[in-house]
């Protein structure tokens, strides 16, 4: 008998994130929604069979929306812009753009889907004293959902070689019997565990900088890359994280069909970035896991994991480029694919082949490792459920009443 996967909708969809980690989990996302051009340029080459929409979530009239599923979804996922709450960046609760959490809500109460998937940076917690995160939990409630207690995941805890902590905001329609929750971490990080001797039962050890990346081109070798961006491999993987990244062997379909152009023998978005001497004898001068005089950028480590990677502002907010982390041994800042393989993206998948663009694509999404562990969580929901309403019919009608 086939079997329908379930569906989503990916609202703030960015270069697609939670679309490939809701892939991998198996779950088939029907529409994606963008304001971005740079991620409607590249997002149909790695999703074809998603249609990407580009237009403000915000622009959508309640008709329009009803339009996107006339027969129903299963998940509604996003992360609205995160920028007003950044506890790095810098914060404003009034900037536009931290309204648009009440735009998912709209959404949500529109499309009805069995699930809801809302990420977001921790300061959304705590932003106007914790009033906006209650305000929208009420509104979700009132709505028809049963709200799990926001949680916070770091990337780290789930194979991606990041120290990201996101704050996700799961919800059930009250009349499912399977409740959904986060996901149980599956790796310890080094940043949490430093000074201690026990490591969590059952955790396999993080992946480090040197597993991630040591194995892409060393593009300092070529001028051609200071306008161009794809090269040939030059090295074999020698890490399981580093296979599954190149798609090799049984990890050739892990994030689902790679993208129909990509060649396996050339590696993608590797543009160089010209330093001057100045700033290039500061990178000698630091030593791995320290960060940089003047510029502030952090020297990565070959054996720690990353810092959060950030995605700098839009052209309506100045372009201004967020800070890149330094390449453990190279006197430069890392590429494109450098920055994706730290965020936990295969080297199939294809982002803009302007550094600016690309590493923004980069710094704003989900990490697909993160996104793939909460679909596993949907896909067994949605499994349960059925499950329970096949063999206790009357599960649902007790459950309502």
């Amino acid at each position: 008998m086939l079997t329908m996967k379930p569906t989503s909708i990916d609202l703030f969809a960015g270069v697609g994130g939670l679309t490939l980690g809701f892939q991998a989990a198996g779950i088939h996302t029907t529409h994606a929604i963008d304001i971005e051009k740079s991620c409607a340029e590249v997002f149909p080459n790695n999703f074809p069979d998603v249609q990407f929409i580009q237009k403000s979530v915000a622009d959508f009239s309640d008709t329009e929306i009803e339009h996107l599923a006339p027969d129903g979804v299963d998940v509604v996922a996003g992360g609205p812009p995160c920028q007003g709450f950044s506890l790095i960046g810098l914060r404003d609760p009034d900037d536009d753009r931290s309204k648009l959490i009440f735009e998912f809500r709209r959404y949500v109460n529109i499309l009805r889907p069995k699930y809801f998937v809302m990420e977001n940076v921790p300061g959304m917690l705590s932003a106007e004293k914790g009033k906006w995160v209650q305000t929208l939990i009420s509104q979700l409630e009132a709505d028809g959902y049963n709200i799990a207690d926001p949680k916070i995941l770091n990337a780290t805890e789930f194979g991606v070689p990041q120290e990201r902590r996101r704050v996700f905001l799961l919800g059930t329609r009250k009349d499912i019997y399977s409740h959904l929750d986060v996901p149980t971490p599956t790796h310890w990080s080094p940043r949490k565990r430093k000074g201690l001797i026990n490591i969590p039962e059952g955790r396999e050890k993080f992946v480090s900088v040197q597993e991630a990346i040591s194995d892409l081109p060393d593009i300092e070798k070529h001028d051609y890359l200071i306008e161009g961006h794809k090269t040939p491999y030059d090295k074999h993987p020698t890490s399981d994280y580093a296979r599954m990244m190149r798609g090799v062997g049984s990890y050739r379909s892990f994030f689902g069909n790679p993208n129909r152009n990509w060649d396996p023998t050339t590696c993608t978005n590797c543009k160089r970035i010209v330093h001057g001497e100045v700033l290039r004898q500061r990178f000698r001068e630091t030593s791995p896991g320290e960060t940089v005089p003047v510029s502030r950028l952090f020297k990565l480590d070959w054996n720690d994991v990353a810092n959060t990677l950030r995605a700098g502002t839009p052209s309506s907010r100045g372009s201004y480029s967020s800070p890149r982390p330094v390449h453990p041994e190279e006197l430069r800042c890392i590429s494109v694919r450098e920055g994706a393989r730290l965020q936990g993206f295969p080297d199939w998948f294809e982002f803009h082949s302007t550094k600016w663009h690309g590493f923004r694509q980069v710094g704003n999404s989900v990490s697909p490792l993160v996104a793939k562990a909460v679909g596993q969580k949907i896909v067994a929901a949605i499994d349960s459920n059925s499950q329970i309403l096949e063999n206790f019919p009357s599960a649902k009608r007790a459950l309502i009443a």
